[in-house]
């Protein structure tokens, strides 16, 4: 990674979701580098209490308890900031439309128009690869692909999310980076390999589509992209997607490494694609009709995300802002085994 000296050191920054994965990691990062960091988290989120309370961290972090949805009650945590890393989202969760419209359209148009109204230097949006759709041949997708919705809730509202930040740049220059990650993993993750991590141990997981190969993107290597992409001036009114490598290691072998680390005999469960789906459709009709809160086993999302073959190009962002993966695909993926085994002790019981 390439930046232009040390600026973000002394640039107040706020982060939005500060306690999620890659909020927490963005908020270690650039206090590391000597900012001055806000963080908003949920009500009752204590998941910053320990960088907090570390000496070296006194006085420069601060927690800001609120939701991205309430403009008006938000407002007082963009006083004096530079740059914003909005990272809040919901991404995966069983919730009906309305509550990831509310979370990450309305959200996201708050952040936006807060960030407009206390003149902040850059916006970085963290948005998604799904925007562009999931694959209908084997072109490689990039910055300049079409939107193409998914029928889906969290591809969808991102989307349209990313609509009204572009609308709000063109007609309000609003200063503003998206940034288009992969698969991001690595040490701190609680969701996609854990969430594999589970269906292994349940002996729930199934592949439907052979040999996929996903484009995974380091945490700490999308942190130093944000940090890049807040830093250099060119980079305003660009996107950018951000992963490691095109030739990934497939689902199957990365599930066959997790049940390694795990001491359970790997996955080989093929079914045909259309039966997964619909399996998953089916259930999702049989909870929502039940009304209920707990998820299904299978959701028509993931059927569609880990049955297809992506394929995705970074070459704008190591071309135009030279960055390069800090950390090797082989040594990411060592580290983030090494956290999963480290807290999978009795976690992922039958």
């Amino acid at each position: 990674m390439t930046t232009s000296g040390t600026p973000v050191a002394g640039r107040p920054s706020l982060v939005t979701g500060g306690a999620g994965f890659l909020g927490r990691a963005l908020v270690e990062a650039l206090l590391a580098r000597g900012a001055t960091v806000r963080a908003l988290v949920l009500p009752g989120d204590r998941g910053l209490d320990d960088l907090r309370d570390r000496p070296e961290n006194a006085g420069r972090l601060d927690i800001f308890p609120g939701d991205i949805v309430d403009a008006h009650a938000l407002s007082a945590a963009f006083d004096g900031i530079e740059d914003v890393y909005h990272t809040a989202a919901l991404v995966h969760a069983w919730a009906p439309r309305e509550k990831f419209a509310r979370v990450n359209v309305v959200g996201t148009r708050s952040v936006a128009e807060l960030s407009l109204a206390h003149s902040v230097r850059r916006l970085i949006a963290i948005s998604t690869t799904d925007v562009f759709g999931m694959p209908v041949d084997d072109r490689v997708l990039d910055e300049a692909s079409p939107y193409r919705p998914w029928g889906e809730p969290y591809p969808d509202t991102k989307i349209e999310a990313e609509k009204g930040l572009w609308r709000l740049h063109r007609e309000s220059a609003l200063p503003l980076t998206i940034i288009y990650p992969g698969w991001v993993y690595g040490p701190g993750d609680k969701a996609f390999l854990p969430g594999l991590a589970q269906a292994i141990m349940r002996g729930q997981m199934v592949f439907w589509f052979r040999g996929a190969k996903l484009p995974f993107v380091y945490i700490d290597n999308l942190v130093d992209a944000c940090l890049l992409a807040a830093d250099r001036a060119e980079a305003n009114g660009q996107g950018y997607i951000v992963h490691d490598q095109s030739d990934g290691p497939t689902l199957e072998e990365l599930c066959a490494s997790i049940a390694a680390v795990l001491g359970v005999k790997p996955p080989r469960r093929h079914i045909p694609f259309a039966l997964a789906n619909a399996a998953a459709t089916f259930g999702e009709a049989i909870w929502r009709w039940r009304g209920a809160a707990s998820t299904p086993p299978l959701l028509r999302v993931d059927v569609k995300a880990f049955g297809m073959q992506y394929r995705l190009s970074s070459a704008k962002i190591r071309r135009d802002l030279g960055w390069e993966p800090r950390v090797s695909p082989a040594e990411g993926m060592r580290r983030a085994l090494a956290d999963l085994q480290s807290r999978s002790a009795g976690a992922w019981a039958p």
